[in-house]
């Protein structure tokens, strides 16, 4: 799938999202789901740990349900060694989904809402 096409299907489809985080449901408030050039002239390995091209994928998720915190030190870099790999999916029709699966790599949190930013690895259409 073409970025201009993710970016719109989540864009019609962005009130039907949740995350799936250690088999836990959170439903996405708002999701947005943009290309981000890096400072990288060449796809590379960066700092041993994980890998990063000229352009990625990135998502920003808005979510309400402020308890999913607890469940995000186990899916960074940092207090890992590795990232966890996160679904995001939608239900866009009866009989199809579309799952993006991501690494967290920010969080802004306020007393009402948490912001996440993820770097989107892989995206497909999948039929149920």
């Amino acid at each position: 799938m073409n970025d201009e096409d993710l970016q719109k299907i989540v864009e019609d489809n962005d009130t039907k999202f949740n995350l799936l985080l250690d088999n836990k449901t959170f439903k996405i408030h708002e999701i947005k789901v943009f290309e981000n050039k890096n400072p990288v002239t060449e796809p590379t390995t960066r700092g041993g740990v994980y890998f990063s091209d000229v352009k990625d994928m990135k998502a920003q998720v808005v979510i309400s349900d402020t308890s999913v915190t607890k469940y995000l030190s186990n899916a960074m870099l940092g207090p890992n060694k590795t990232f966890l790999d996160i679904l995001i999916e939608a239900k866009i029709e009866d009989d199809l989904k579309i799952p993006l699966t991501a690494n967290l790599t920010n969080t802004i949190q306020s007393s009402s809402k948490i912001i996440l930013y993820f770097l989107i690895k892989d995206a497909r259409m999948k039929s149920d």
